[in-house]
């Protein structure tokens, strides 16, 4: 993933390249045009060089933090089809949770 979002940084400092080091020959495109272009690639600098970089950090934060946890302590639920406790079952963020007895799955978030 990472590397498929960089590409798109490479390709605005392509654009960026052409544009301005073309210089004022036949062929250069109008001042108006490098500018306009310049703004355009640099959003896709920015997506480009930016989603990479913030997913760097975030995971270097999860790891310093020992892993992502979940938000919502499972202890205090149980499971609606069989009545068990699912202390120790791994909830996914969005809430959904698979009983350990009953093997069903239920959202925590949707009432038990």
């Amino acid at each position: 993933m990472l590397l498929f979002f960089s590409i798109f940084g490479f390709i605005g400092v392509a654009v960026l390249i052409f544009l301005w080091g073309s210089g004022d020959g036949f062929g250069s495109p109008p001042l108006f045009f490098k500018v306009f272009g310049s703004f355009i690639a640099l959003g896709f600098m920015a997506m480009g060089f930016g989603v990479p970089l913030s997913a760097i950090k975030k995971s270097k934060e999860l790891a310093a933090k020992g892993g992502a946890t979940s938000p919502v302590d499972p202890g205090s639920y149980g499971c609606p089809n069989c009545g068990g406790n699912v202390k120790d079952a791994e909830v996914s963020p969005s809430g959904d949770l698979k009983c350990p007895y009953c093997n069903s799955w239920w959202n925590i978030h949707k009432g038990s």
